[in-house]
């Protein structure tokens, strides 16, 4: 039986250093690398979603990139079973995995269990986009209050792709998304050995700007022409442009906002998002923190595995 190498996982709030480190880290040790992003799972969504440099990933490939439709959901669960699969591969290499992002459900599923949600079913989700249709979103939300009243209250009455989810759930498994979740499965990778690392900004509101400023040059990089792309090809309904970004462009190019609304939107909504992400990683069971930039991580890093 092999001896397993820990998994290492690197994690924190947007915009705040992971994934060089984890290419640097993956130069020092014979590794393979696991994104651990809800965005950079699609194909096409290349600015919006920050992925790496062509030239980086050729160099140093990225497992769960760049691999969905954006026209598809893809679900925790199924990121849960990628990831352990691959985990496997790595492991029959003698290799490390180096999972890195900031999507926490992701980590968490993954380390902490998760409740055995059923698949998405095409009959049933047909029939409930045929009610949208026929009545308005607002009615299913009236009847996901009636069904599941605990989710209908934590669900905004526009946020459609959750508020579909948990009646799917409901009408598959006559059972709520809290009940299930009460059952939640066995986690796989508990007895592994794992480090995990947590990157956090230790100045808020510098923290803040550099988000604009990431904005700002995803902008200049030919965002808004992406997005354009998106909507013609797809819809401006697709998973991928619900993102935090993604959202506050549509909404620019629905002259809903001006250019400036738009870059103050999306780095305060960017910001919000970073909050949660830190309070989901608060919730992981956390090897060392560092602050954004703090110039001996890698060190500290291979410390850990001498």
């Amino acid at each position: 039986m092999l001896n397993l190498n820990p998994i290492i996982s690197i994690y924190g709030p947007t915009n705040s250093g992971k994934t060089s480190l984890a290419i640097e880290l993956s130069k020092k040790i014979p590794s393979e690398i696991i994104s651990v992003d809800s965005v950079q799972i699609y194909k096409e969504a290349n600015i919006g979603s920050n992925k790496p440099e062509q030239n980086i990933l050729n160099k140093y490939p990225h497992h769960l990139i760049d691999f969905i439709d954006p026209k598809n959901f893809y679900s925790v669960g199924k990121f849960k079973k990628d990831a352990i699969n691959l985990i496997s591969e790595i492991d029959q290499k003698d290799k490390h995995s180096i999972l890195t992002g900031g999507t926490m459900m992701y980590f968490y599923s993954l380390f902490n269990g998760l409740a055995d949600l059923p698949e998405k079913n095409a009959q049933i989700r047909k029939k409930i986009d045929g009610q949208e249709r026929r009545h308005g979103l607002k009615f299913l939300h009236d009847q996901l209050n009636e069904s599941d009243p605990q989710s209908a209250e934590k669900i905004h009455e526009n946020d459609r792709q959750r508020i579909k989810r948990a009646l799917e759930v409901f009408m598959i498994s006559g059972k709520t998304i809290n009940q299930l979740k009460n059952k939640e499965s066995e986690n796989i990778l508990k007895k592994r050995k794992s480090l995990s690392f947590a990157i956090i900004p230790d100045d808020r509101n510098h923290f803040k700007e550099s988000l604009k400023s990431r904005f700002k040059e995803m902008i200049a990089a030919g965002l808004i022409d992406e997005t354009e792309m998106l909507i013609k090809k797809y819809s401006k309904k697709i998973p991928v442009l619900q993102a935090v970004g993604y959202k506050q462009v549509v909404d620019f190019l629905d002259n809903k906002l001006t250019k400036e609304e738009m870059i103050e939107k999306a780095t305060n909504a960017n910001y919000q998002l970073a909050k949660r992400q830190i309070t989901w990683l608060n919730k992981l069971k956390t090897t060392e923190k560092f602050f954004v930039k703090q110039s001996n991580m890698i060190i500290k890093i291979l410390s850990y595995l001498e």
